[in-house]
């Protein structure tokens, strides 16, 4: 059985994740679509907006074959380990393909763009930019670099990015692009599920998952916003600068912020900066609040755990289980061989259960959603 790849986040799962099935399904036919999807965490540092079981839930009712998880760190990482993690999965599993968006549409071009940024000229001379110029972001001066080496601008856009970092990674998998033009927006139907904005939301989303939506409650990172703030607000700058991503600039926002904001919010306000995104400081705090080390992110992915599948997908996962070099984990209580990285990775799960008002013994009573 061929496999097609998908790495994704679901969050939530959109009309456009439904169109991306849709076209893997017309170019692709009789092949398993297998998503990788973010845990509890994703990638912008946020807490999901709907627990992991969930949202492979509504995944498989609109199309996917099964939904497999790119487990914390990784699915918390900046775009670098969350695409170097997910696609060290896609290999484990022997994808033979894997399809994802571009606002590029163009394979070579992006192609091209990822061997550039792989090169010792581009790495030297970006390194020595980010030397000279300690007050500009990481991302500008990373532009900054291409432009000024090959007389162009790298292709912009989220998905661009992380297609170019999939592409630097997939070795012998064929990757597939298509042209995003779909007006669904992620980010939309976030913001109209968690302020409640029914029509807009149900104008976003596919019928067949409202009713998996309305019955459930979305949650986010306010939700633990006092325990970031009694975190760091007992912190040293020399403590923090030991986790993934900090140096002593941002450890020292973190907690001159936290000192004077009262809401997880007020803390990301203060503490940005052009130099700092959102995304960063996000996924700083969580890396602070786990205990995430770069040591942990640079790990391969020895497991992924199955959250649903239909009927194709469980045959996909016993062909997987049988040929593939990568343990999956169907009921979490069963870890053997894997217990430090999955432990690790519960601790997200953790921290999610009790964003969520829940106890956290419900992890080990989660099992895969089986259509």
């Amino acid at each position: 059985m061929k496999i097609c790849a998908v790495i994704t986040e679901y969050n939530p799962f959109h009309n456009g994740h439904l169109k991306q099935i849709e076209y893997i399904r017309e170019h692709l036919p009789d092949t398993a679509i297998v998503a990788i999807m973010s845990g509890n965490i994703v990638q912008r540092g946020e807490l999901a907006v709907l627990d992991k079981y969930t949202r492979a839930h509504c995944a498989v009712l609109c199309g996917a074959d099964a939904v497999l998880e790119l487990p914390y760190p990784w699915c918390g990482g900046s775009a670098g380990y969350f695409a170097r993690g997910a696609v060290d999965i896609a290999k484990g599993i022997g994808a033979d393909y894997l399809c994802f968006g571009s606002e590029s549409g163009d394979i070579e071009e992006l192609k091209s763009a990822a061997e550039r940024i792989s090169s010792k000229e581009y790495t030297e001379h970006l390194d020595s930019l980010v030397k000279e110029e300690q007050d500009t972001s990481y991302i500008s001066l990373s532009r900054r670099a291409y432009r000024e080496l090959y007389g162009c601008d790298i292709p912009d856009g989220a998905n661009n990015t992380l297609a170019i970092e999939y592409l630097k990674n997939t070795g012998d998998i064929i990757p597939v692009t298509y042209k995003r033009t779909f007006p669904s927006s992620a980010t939309a139907a976030r913001e109209y599920y968690r302020n409640g904005l029914a029509d807009d939301f149900k104008s976003t989303v596919p019928s067949e998952v409202l009713d998996l939506y309305e019955s459930n409650t979305p949650i986010s990172n306010d939700c633990i916003g006092d325990i970031v703030l009694w975190r760091l607000c007992n912190a040293t700058k020399e403590e923090l600068c030991g986790y993934a991503d900090i140096d002593m600039g941002i450890a020292s926002r973190l907690i001159s912020s936290a000192l004077e904001s009262d809401t997880y919010d007020t803390l990301m306000e203060k503490a940005a900066s052009k130099k700092y995104t959102n995304s960063r400081l996000r996924r700083c705090v969580l890396n602070i609040l786990l205990g995430t080390t770069k040591d942990r992110l640079e790990e391969i992915p020895a497991y992924t755990t199955l959250l649903a599948a239909n009927q194709t997908g469980c045959k996909a996962v016993k062909q997987i289980k049988k040929q593939g070099s990568i343990t999956v984990i169907t009921k979490p209580a069963d870890h053997d061989g894997v217990e430090a990285q999955f432990e690790f990775s519960s601790k997200a799960d953790k921290l999610f259960l009790i964003a969520k008002g829940l106890p956290v013994s419900k992890i080990f009573k989660n099992k895969p959603v089986i259509l």
